[in-house]
């Protein structure tokens, strides 16, 4: 039972990360690689729930919606600040990558063009906000890191 949990929890954390691959390369996103998720957690939504270490079944507790809770922190608050709040208030640990993937790219978007708005009227510069994000380890459109280009491209 417990190598059998084991591949059940790989395989949900390659669904997860496949996804979050799919969402950020939309490009090079296939109907095989978007398929291959859906049918997954199409296949586990029938498995029983898994404790950690594959022993016992978990009890169902009430369903949060997260994503909507992390939007609305969001709404007011910085993406680090979220990330603690998740781990104090929901329990939730989440690295920011994968915030960003559970509030998708428009709702980063939006976040990232509100905090760029506030930067820039503490006459910070492109290249500033680069270094900043860049050391806050934000994830960039377009690219492995952000540069001044890159961030300019939020002004639209």
């Amino acid at each position: 039972m417990e190598n059998y949990a084991e591949m059940v929890l790989a395989m949900d954390a390659c669904a997860d990360r496949l996804e979050y691959l799919n969402n950020l390369f939309p490009d090079l996103a296939t109907p095989t690689t978007t398929e291959g998720v859906i049918h997954w957690r199409q296949y586990r939504s029938r498995l029983p729930n898994l404790d950690i270490a594959g022993e016992l079944p978990r009890e169902t507790q009430p369903a949060v919606d997260l994503r909507s809770i992390a939007i609305g922190l969001l709404q007011q608050h910085s993406l680090e600040d979220v990330l603690e709040m998740l781990k104090e208030e929901q329990a939730v640990e989440l690295t920011l990558p994968e915030l960003v993937q559970l509030i998708g790219r428009k709702d980063y978007l939006t976040v990232l063009k509100r905090e760029f708005r506030e930067l820039l009227k503490n006459a910070i510069s492109f290249e500033q906000i680069a270094a900043l994000w860049n050391d806050l380890e934000r994830p960039a459109f377009g690219g492995a890191t952000w540069n001044s280009r890159s961030v300019s491209m939020l002004a639209n």
